[in-house]
This record gives C-alpha cells, structure tokens and sequence, in this order.
C-alpha cells in the first residue's frame, strides 16, 4: 500500500474524512488537523508513522509514537498517563448519537435525520481547565451493529470510556438505550474490560417523559454510575458535555457500571477467596501444631 500524500490523500476517505471540524471554506483547522493525526495514529499506527516519515519527520522513528501503558493497570493505580482518549458512543436509532458526533465537531444542527451507515468517529482537541488540552475521539457504534462489535471478547480493550445516548422525550429510546447498557456492562465484567460509563439524555429542548427520568435516576444508582447528563444540540447548550467524558476517561476505576449478576459474582469470588485464606491459616496452625507436638514428644522421651 502506498502511504505516500502525493499517491493520495488518505484523509479524503472514510473514516477520516468528516471525522474532524473545518472552517466555513471547508478547510482543516489546526485543531482538526492535530485530530486527524491522533485518529490515523489509532487506527493504523504503521500508516501513520509512514506518513509522518514522508512528509519530512526528521527524529527518531521510536520517538514519534508514545505506547502507553495498558488500561487495566490504569485502573489499578487509578490514574492514567494518557493524552488522547477513544469513547463509543451507544444508542437506539434516532437518539441523537449522530447530532452529539455533528456538535462535538462543530457542525450545525439539522432537522433531518440521516441513519448512519455503519461505524463513525468524530475526533477534536477539547481544551479542559488549567489549559491542558487533551484530544477525544468519538466513535459511533450503530444499534444494529453492537451485537457484532460485542462478538469480540476484545472490542472494550482499546476504550476508556462509553456513553449511552438516547431521547429523554421518547420511553422506548430508554429503555433501548437501558438495554445496550447492561449488554455492554456485561460483556466488561465477563471479559474483564468494564469501562467508565456515562448516559446522556440527548434533545433536552423537547418535554421530557416523566417515567424516562424517574428511571433513568433509578438505574445509575443501581449500576453506580453518575447521573444521567442532558443535552440539547439544537439549542447548543451541551452542558459540558466533552469535558465530563474526558473527565471519566481520566479516572478509569469510578463509573464502572455493575450489573446484578456481575455484583453477586463479585461477592462470591470474595467469600471464596476469604474461604480459601481461612483454610490456608487453618491448614497452617495445624502444621504448627503438629510441629509442636513432635518436639513435646520428642522432649518427654530424652527427659526418660
């Protein structure tokens, strides 16, 4: 495969080609441009650093690339050293998971709802308090396809966190996007890559239904995630949105959701786990008794 820019552009195909903002002349910002680097860097590591290589990258080839250590240790030691942060994005049909994609990217709102066929990223630089930046991307998993993306007992590795869109106006899209939860809660706990998650009440400017939040309140206490965060596109107020998904990225070991299966096996590993150290500390103080009793019956018959 030719890498080179001058064979071709490989931002002008999908995924990268509407993955990240421009100007109104349709030109890349920096920020966009930065983005696109940090998605191809993701996705085709080799690519990339090909690409980096020729157009001019004069450094160590090594340098170029930073391998972060991995995510299940981040969690141990609850931090993370990470500076770009992959999130997928869940939700029933017409949701709103491709207008929070469109925002996040700075595009404008639109009436018009267009199914997304097959997976989208949207990628920016989000600029946090204290002036760090730190880049998210955004992938877009359509609902017809999570059965396949949960197929592999890997796909939850190479993310740091997951939300959950659906309409606060609309049951049904609850109670969907309730589901593609506990779903993909479950498959973390069994394959041992729970991630962070966060449920986004997405086109806020329409009446709520009442029973959607009275649940929603409900669940996130169950699963011990925060609550649910609303968001109105079409208004632009995206309550910070970007930030709170950043900020559950960077703390890896809160907002884990925990189904009830996944509790109760968490309570039986821990009550065999203490079984199995109260019977080692048994197993041990009978050794040592055993011990003491050979040297009293060892002492008793010198002393004859």
């Amino acid at each position: 495969m030719c890498y080179s820019f001058l064979c071709f552009s490989p931002w002008d195909e999908a995924p990268y080609k509407d993955a990240t903002e421009r100007t109104t002349l349709g030109n890349l910002t920096l920020k966009g441009f930065l983005s696109k680097w940090a998605l191809m860097t993701m996705l085709d590591p080799r690519g990339s650093l090909a690409n980096l290589l020729y157009i001019g990258y004069g450094g160590n080839p090594a340098s170029a690339l930073h391998v972060t250590r991995r995510r299940s240790v981040d969690r141990k030691k609850q931090q993370t050293e990470r500076n770009v942060f992959h999130c997928l994005v869940f939700g029933p049909k017409n949701a709103g998971k491709s207008t929070l994609l469109n925002s996040f990217i700075g595009r404008p709102f639109s009436e018009s709802h267009e199914p997304t066929a097959g997976e989208r990223y949207a990628v920016n630089v989000v600029d946090q308090p204290g002036g760090n930046k730190k880049t998210l991307i955004l992938r877009e998993i359509p609902e017809d396809g999570v059965k396949k993306f949960l197929s592999n007992k890997e796909s939850l590795s190479s993310s740091d966190v997951a939300v959950f869109v659906y309409d606060s106006s609309d049951e049904y899209s609850w109670k969907r996007s309730n589901e593609l939860l506990v779903e993909v809660a479950r498959h973390g706990e069994e394959s041992g890559y729970g991630v962070p998650s966060l449920i986004i009440a997405a086109k806020d400017d329409l009446d709520p239904h009442p029973r959607s939040v009275q649940n929603s309140v409900r669940v996130c206490q169950e699963l011990g995630i925060g609550a649910s965060i609303p968001v109105s596109s079409k208004l632009g107020d995206m309550n910070n949105v970007f930030c709170r998904i950043l900020s559950a990225a960077e703390h890896p070991h809160l907002n884990i959701p925990e189904t009830v299966a996944g509790r109760e096996h968490k309570q039986f590993r821990q009550l065999f786990n203490h079984s199995l150290l109260f019977m080692s500390v048994g197993a041990a103080f009978a050794v040592v008794g055993m011990a003491a009793l050979r040297a009293y019956g060892g002492r008793r018959n010198s002393s004859r």
